[in-house]
């Protein structure tokens, strides 16, 4: 300025005065500029500061209503929690009162106790029959002996509709006349008669002082935090609030809660005693906006006045940094199409990456994070920003930490690419991967992981039903085992029985080997039954099946079931009514019940225990069913079911896994047999049986058997046998059991018939087609060369009209099922006496 003054002196005078002007007139110009600029700060200054007093207020009232919402819900949640604990007492009144059947002789001594353990109730009352009939304690309270609760409609609707709801209603509050508020509890109590219907008994009754009970709520507190509160409710008379405990000045703006109590509600209602707003707060607030925004506009005034200043000795500058300015474009035009380069091959790799699902990263020798690539799996042990920089040791337990370290340095050794397969537990699942480590420097390797958590669940579920059909065939090979024996047995057991029945029906009464032969043939008769288990595990022998109603037959077994369990165990029935029919031998299903209860009986052994017996029906689903021990698909539909649930030792996993064995037991005099047997009795009755246990703690089977079309409809049964009636004419005998073909050539002689007997088929056939007075065909349905099932065949096309009588060790239902509408005549079942060979042949004369 000065140099500009002392070269302008030269210059013409007309010259200098229109310079002089421009220049007062660029400097009025900037001074206005000045203070445009600086009341435009003042103003900007007062908005912005008064925006932040205004966010700040509102943030600190948000606050402080949030610690007045937190005190309110606190004490209201101690209020509610204080009055059901002071209700309860009426339902300890109530079970005392039950327990004794409606006497309760020792009412003010239990009474007197109780209200040192119910803080805040001022009575307990009784009333049977709604008559209140004691009171502890009694002093002030005598007026209220001997009142009616259910007469005074108006005073004690809430007695009525405690009877009407048969729940616990809250009366009140309301003035006491010994002053202050009390409000009643009153709980209905219902009893049962002899017929085992209910009946009112009359009321247990808790009176709790509204001070006292407050006191014990610690509602002082909302006082002591500098509020004002106050309890009312909605009067049930008048729909109008009713407050009935309040503290501090009146409320304009509380913070409220609801608060629930039998049949109604209370409000708690808090607020500030000074109000949400502080005087001395607005006045600091008003006096910040004023500093600060006079500090902003003198701030922008000698900020706006430094351009002024500077401008000199930016011109000077200028010069000097236009030539610096011209190489730095040449350099930046020369980087910026680096970047640009750089740029294209990060976002080239980054999209290559992003595509990936794999896990990769880089790790030093030390297992210590260097890189992880930005790919889109979401498999990491713990996110990026966790990782970089820290080693394996610092994330991962230790015994992982020195695999993944082992394997680090051995691919840096080989050089070669090393793969792995490791667990991993990632949000709390565990997580299956496979890894490939190559060696990308001296010191550092590449680690890629696929995660391959389905594929080994694949496996395991491979795995798993490879053993289910190893456990099946197992099965199946003992059942056909035990099939063959169960057979072969019956034919023995035929000889004994009948041989036996054929010695008693010769013998007079009096002689004295009667009582031998009947030894023998209940002995028979028991390994009958044996041999009926054995084809009932071999899962084909489904005995006698008839329509039979599951409940009715657990009612009928009571009494074995009792006698047979121990005494410390006590049987519990939860039986559903009703239940579909299910289509089973009913002996059978008892061995079922039996067995399993005897089971549950000596797994809780010497100690008290339950031993649940509980029936139901149940929709089978995909997802049951997996966890079901059953022979063959079973079909989706309505399943009728038995479980058996006891509180004893429990199993663990290896002996659940062997329950079902054969020849598996935990006794030490057990054949293993007994659950082997219940499984193929199961499986013969196309049914399932699930298991669950935990050691320690008991164990439960559920049975579950098909549910029939039918509802159950119980059948009789007659017979009418006539040991007089004698047959005629000559019965053609097939058996390949020798010891049938005499017993039963002895009976059939003894009932009046001739007798022809063949070895198998073939020989039967030849025996029929070589004689024309064969009336009566006796066929055994298992035999070598050629059976029972073709030789009928065979016969039927000689003569349609011959009549056949099949024989077996298999049940009726079973054989006849094979031959229905094939003109089979009638089924004899192995082993048989001459009673039943009688009837069966009457048959077939009438």
């Amino acid at each position: 300025m000065i140099s500009r003054e002392t070269g302008g002196t030269n210059k013409p005078s007309s010259m200098q005065n229109a310079e002089g002007d421009h220049g007062e007139q660029l400097q009025r110009s900037r001074m206005l500029k000045v203070w445009i600029a600086t009341v435009a700060a003042l103003l900007a200054g007062m908005l912005l500061s008064g925006t932040a007093v205004w966010l700040y207020e509102t943030n600190r009232m948000q606050q402080h209503r949030q610690a007045v919402a937190e005190l309110t819900n606190q004490v209201a949640d101690d209020l509610h929690d204080n009055l059901n604990r002071s209700l309860s007492s009426t339902y300890a009144l109530a079970a005392v009162i039950r327990q004794n059947n409606g006497n309760i002789a020792n009412f003010p001594q239990l009474a007197t106790e109780m209200l040192t353990l119910y803080p805040g109730i001022g009575n307990l009352q009784i009333a049977p029959k709604g008559i209140v009939s004691q009171i502890v304690p009694l002093a002030g309270n005598e007026k209220a002996i001997g009142h009616n609760l259910l007469e005074d409609t108006k005073r004690n609707k809430e007695a009525l509709q405690a009877v009407q709801t048969r729940a616990l209603t809250l009366a009140g509050p309301f003035e006491l006349i010994q002053g202050g508020k009390a409000t009643i509890g009153r709980l209905p109590i219902f009893l049962h008669d002899r017929n085992g219907a209910d009946y009112f008994w009359g009321f247990s009754i808790a009176l709790i002082r509204i001070q006292e009970f407050l006191k014990v709520a610690n509602i002082q507190r909302i006082a002591d935090k500098g509020c004002s509160y106050e309890i009312s409710r909605i009067h049930p008379d008048s729909g109008k609030k009713d407050v009935f405990a309040s503290s501090g000045k009146p409320l304009t703006e509380p913070v409220k809660r609801k608060i629930k109590v039998p049949n109604g509600e209370w409000t708690l209602a808090v607020e500030p005693l000074g109000g949400w707003y502080s005087l001395s707060i607005v006045l600091a607030e008003a006096l910040f906006i004023l500093l600060f925004s006079s500090l902003t506009a003198l701030a922008v005034r000698w900020l706006t006045r430094q351009p002024i200043i500077l401008q000199q000795m930016v011109d000077e500058r200028t010069g000097e940094l236009s030539s610096t300015n011209a190489k730095l474009q040449t350099e930046i035009k020369e980087r910026k199409h680096a970047e640009e380069e750089l740029l294209a091959s990060e976002n080239k790799l980054r999209s290559i990456f992003a595509s990936l699902t794999d896990v990769i990263i880089i790790l030093d020798e030390n297992g210590r994070y260097i890189e992880i690539a930005p790919t889109s799996t979401d498999q990491l042990y713990r996110p990026t920003e966790e990782l970089l920089g820290k080693g394996v040791t610092e994330v991962f337990p230790p015994e992982q930490a020195e695999f993944f370290i082992a394997t680090i340095r051995r691919t840096l050794v080989s050089g070669q690419m090393t793969s792995v397969d490791y667990q991993l537990t990632i949000g709390d699942e565990p997580c299956w991967f496979t890894g490939n480590v190559s060696r990308l420097t001296a010191t550092t390797v590449v680690w890629s992981a696929r995660n391959i958590t389905q594929r080994k669940k694949s496996e395991e579920e491979r795995l798993q039903l490879e053993k289910q059909l190893l456990h099946t065939q197992k099965l199946e090979s003992l059942g056909v085992l035990a099939g063959g024996i169960a057979h072969d047995f019956n034919n023995i057991l035929t000889a004994i029985i009948g041989n036996a029945d054929l010695a008693l029906a010769r013998l007079t009464p009096e002689s004295p080997v009667i009582e031998h032969l009947q030894r023998i043939e209940k002995a028979a008769t028991r390994a009958s039954d044996l041999a009926r288990q054995m084809l009932a595990y071999s899962g084909k022998g489904r005995f006698v099946i008839e329509e039979l109603d599951l409940n009715r037959l657990l009612e009928e077994m009571g009494h074995m079931l009792e006698v047979s369990i121990s005494k410390k165990a006590v049987l519990r029935y939860n039986l559903q009514r009703p239940l579909p029919a299910i289509t089973a031998d009913a002996t059978q299903i008892r061995q079922i019940i039996m067995n399993l209860v005897i089971n549950a009986s000596e797994a809780i052994g010497d100690k008290s225990g339950i031993i649940a017996i509980t029936t139901g029906c149940l929709e089978l689903t995909e997802n049951y069913r997996k966890h079901l021990f059953h022979d063959e698909q079973m079909p989706d539909g309505v399943y009728v079911f038995a479980e058996i649930a006891d509180t004893g030792c429990g199993m663990n996993k290896e002996t659940l896994a062997k329950v079902f064995d054969p020849f598996f037991t935990t006794k030490f005099t057990g054949r293993g047999l007994g659950m082997a047997a219940v499984l193929g009795i199961v499986r013969g009755h196309k049914g399932a049986i699930k298991v669950y246990s935990e050691e320690g703690k008991g164990t439960t089977f559920k049975v579950l058997f098909p549910a029939g079309a039918q509802p159950f409809a119980p059948c009789t049964r007659s017979e009418d046998l006539s040991k007089e009636w004698r047959g005629s004419g000559t019965v053609l005998l097939v058996d390949d059991e020798a010891t049938i073909l005499e017993l039963g050539s002895e009976m059939l002689r003894e009932l009046g018939y001739e007798v022809i007997t063949a070895r198998d088929g073939r020989e039967g056939l030849h025996e029929f087609t070589s004689r024309d007075n064969i009336g009566i065909v006796i066929l055994d349905l298992t035999m070598p060369h050629m059976d029972g099932e073709q030789c009928f065949r065979e016969l039927r096309q000689i003569n349609p009209e011959v009549r056949v009588i099949m024989s077996s060790g298999f049940n009726e239902q079973e054989v006849t099922q094979k031959f229905v509408g094939k003109g089979l005549a009638g089924f004899i079942q192995k082993p048989y006496k001459l009673s039943e060979l009688r009837k069966v042949l009457m048959n077939l004369s009438r």
